[in-house]
């Protein structure tokens, strides 16, 4: 009887794969029929990466040329010959702001001013001089940028001025400098890119879920709203392989979106004119490969979860509004550790997108990845697909599921 029992299982086995593949590749061709979708995913999919990283190699280099400039402009120069001497000899250019450089400041389309009040050289005397410095600190724009460099200046003109008085009374300057301050700067130029960087594994990580939204509501509150679940639901296979299979379409998708969005990243970096970017990060092949293996299980797991998400729906637009708020949850992930300064924690390996995001980040620095690294999050993102395969079986023997439409 034992014996019996064996062969059968045995037969249903590749019986029970075999329908699994012939769900798979019927959702997959049917959902590659729609050409015009599957082009403008896949082609966004390449064209995001280069997209992103000529527009974060424009900022840099935009950064970077305005340090090199050197440039400050100060309001009042004839009221600090003293001070205007001294930033020429430090090779600054001096330039005279726009009448409404205050107004303009505000709407960042000028950079920091620094302002000279009429009796500066009198107060200068008495030692009560004051200067004013005009910037916005909510703008990430030119007038930030150029605040550092002119606080440098000051300190520095105020630091020459102390040190000549105390000459003129006799007294070494160096009495007021009993420390000295040796930077050390450990901070590799990978890990300085990777800290702009960070929105290579986002985008990508995001965009797997993103892309494979339409596909993940469509494979049952599509099915539902046109009325064809239930002629599917009567052929003669078992729930639990129909929706694996209907998974497993989902997820080759969903990787095919990821695996795309990192080639246009990975053809960019390499072959793409972006000396800002390209001169302190170059990704060897391992570092790939990790990224690559935590896509593998978070992309499944995610839109199956989102399909199982999509299954209450009764319609497709109401599926939809359900993986929205899902998609929502997914994208504020990132911002939770920047706007909380959260370090590196074990903690972060049981949250999806929170472990994919922190192991990329370390592989982006140069960092040491170990197997737990990459074990912790596989193990929550498998235990994730195969809940929500089982809630979807659940669902798909409900009627109120399979007949409800209204």
């Amino acid at each position: 009887m034992n014996t019996t029992n064996q062969k059968n299982v045995a037969n249903r086995l590749p019986s029970r794969l075999q329908t699994i593949f012939t769900v798979a590749r019927k959702e997959l061709i049917d959902h590659i029929r729609d050409k015009r979708t599957i082009i403008m995913v896949f082609l966004l999919s390449i064209a995001l990466g280069p997209l992103i990283l000529m527009g974060l190699g424009f900022f840099i280099s935009n950064m970077e040329s305005k340090a090199e400039r050197r440039e400050i402009f100060v309001q009042g120069q004839e009221h600090a010959p003293e001070l205007m001497n001294f930033l020429q000899r430090q090779d600054f250019r001096v330039m005279t702001p726009k009448a409404d450089f205050r107004a303009l400041v505000e709407a960042g389309k000028h950079d920091a001013v620094l302002v000279i009040p009429k009796d500066f050289s009198q107060k200068l005397l008495q030692g009560e001089a004051k200067l004013e410095l005009v910037y916005d600190d909510t703008r990430q724009g030119s007038s930030s940028m150029t605040v550092r460099p002119i606080r440098n200046a000051v300190r520095a003109f105020n630091a020459e001025l102390a040190s000549q008085r105390l000459i003129a009374r006799g007294v070494a300057p160096g009495v007021l400098q009993s420390i000295e301050l040796t930077d050390t700067n450990l901070g590799s130029a990978s890990a300085r890119a990777a800290g702009l960087l960070w929105i290579i594994p986002w985008v990508t990580l995001f965009g797997c879920v993103a892309g494979a939204m339409a596909m993940a509501i469509d494979l049952v509150a599509g099915e539902r709203e046109r009325g064809s679940l239930e002629p599917i639901l009567m052929n003669p296979i078992s729930r639990d392989a129909l929706v694996v299979g209907k998974a497993l379409a989902l997820s080759v998708y969903s990787l095919s979106i990821a695996l795309l969005t990192l080639l246009g990243f990975a053809l960019m970096l390499k072959y793409g004119n972006l000396p800002s970017i390209g001169t302190v990060l170059s990704l060897s092949a391992a570092q790939y490969a990790g990224f690559i293996i935590m896509v593998a299980t978070f992309a499944p797991a995610m839109t199956v979860l989102m399909m199982a998400l999509g299954t209450y729906g009764r319609n497709f637009k109401e599926g939809q509004t359900y993986a929205n708020y899902f998609l929502q949850v997914i994208a504020m992930m990132p911002f939770i550790t920047l706007i909380g300064d959260i370090k590196d924690a074990t903690w972060q390996l049981f949250v999806p997108m929170m472990a994919q995001l922190m192991v990329v980040t370390r592989l982006l620095r140069g960092e040491s990845v170990d197997f737990m690294h990459y074990a912790i999050p596989a193990a929550i993102n498998v235990a994730i697909f195969v809940g929500a395969v089982v809630l979807i079986t659940r669902l798909l023997r409900n009627e109120k599921i399979i007949f409800g439409r209204a």
